[in-house]
């Protein structure tokens, strides 16, 4: 249990770790280009000086179960600078005890410009008691008026079939 639990946070890390390097060359590419701004494409940044920001804010919540059983979550996903126009999610991590019965679920919403934010529901099977984390990656296609970029985040939550543990 140890070694899998070490494994999948070692996953999680390379993951974050990417995502963050990722980060730091398109900061780059946007800084280079800011002379340029009146240039740009797509409605990322305009003519008049204002920048249109792209990004996805990320919740994840599981009910706690008192014995084993289906583990339902909830993952929240809400677009940042537009609206959503596709959105799935992917189970990066989950406890032995509780694994998911999908690693991906995504969005039944009929695409619409108005979708403030989405739901999707995310079912974890509990042989077991146990209490531990699940690591979830959302990603979307997030569009205002003149352009669409795909974004993405991660988030946790605490899983807890049968009696909490008590250590902190």
């Amino acid at each position: 249990m140890g070694a899998t639990r070490v494994s999948a946070l070692q996953r999680v890390k390379k993951a974050v770790s990417l995502v963050g390097t990722f980060g730091v060359v398109f900061a780059s590419v946007r800084a280079a280009g800011a002379d340029n701004a009146h240039l740009a494409s797509g409605g990322v940044a305009r003519a008049d000086g204002r920048d249109i920001a792209f990004s996805l804010d990320i919740d994840v919540d599981c009910a706690p179960l008192t014995g084993p059983g289906k583990v339902q979550c909830v993952v929240r996903l809400r677009p940042v600078g537009g609206s959503l126009h596709w959105s799935d999610a992917l189970v990066i991590s989950a406890p032995p005890f509780a694994p998911p019965l999908r690693d991906r679920v995504v969005s039944t919403q009929a695409k619409r410009n108005d979708d403030a934010e989405t739901d999707l529901p995310l079912t974890l099977a509990a042989t077991g008691d146990g209490d531990g984390e699940v690591y979830v990656m959302g990603r979307a296609t997030v569009c205002a008026e003149r352009a669409c970029r795909p974004v993405q985040a991660q988030a946790s939550a605490r899983v807890v079939v049968g009696a909490p543990s008590r250590t902190p």
